[in-house]
């Protein structure tokens, strides 16, 4: 079976619209990969930026509760002082108040003493 002219052109024009087949999927192909890449360090810079943003919120958290110990713990001595000032106090009242007692009992056993003599003289 021979080729005739016509066949012939027919298999040219077959073979050229395959060859600009090829070209359009390898042109597709070529542009849907460098869209993939596009995507993926698209995707790899949020993954950073967002790496960043989680770092800057856990020193800020941890500046934040470091400030907010030391606060408390400021707090923490000033009401250690304060009761350590009332407990003083309270000591310097008791001994007062043993000593003016002291000093009660010793005028009051006087007073006892110089009422027992009056007595004894009348």
């Amino acid at each position: 079976m021979e080729q005739t002219e016509g066949d012939r052109r027919d298999n040219s024009q077959i073979m050229h619209s395959i060859g600009q087949l090829t070209g359009a999927v390898q042109a597709m192909h070529q542009g849907l990969t460098a869209r993939i890449e596009d995507i993926k360090a698209d995707i790899r810079r949020m993954e950073s930026a967002q790496s960043e943003r989680m770092d800057r919120i856990e020193d800020s958290l941890g500046q934040r509760i470091d400030n907010l110990e030391t606060s408390v713990g400021k707090r923490i001595d000033s009401l250690g002082t304060r009761v350590s000032n009332l407990e003083a106090e309270d000591k310097r009242l008791i001994e007062k108040t043993a000593k003016l007692s002291a000093l009660g009992g010793g005028v009051g056993g006087a007073l006892a003493a110089a009422a027992v003599e009056l007595i004894k003289r009348m």
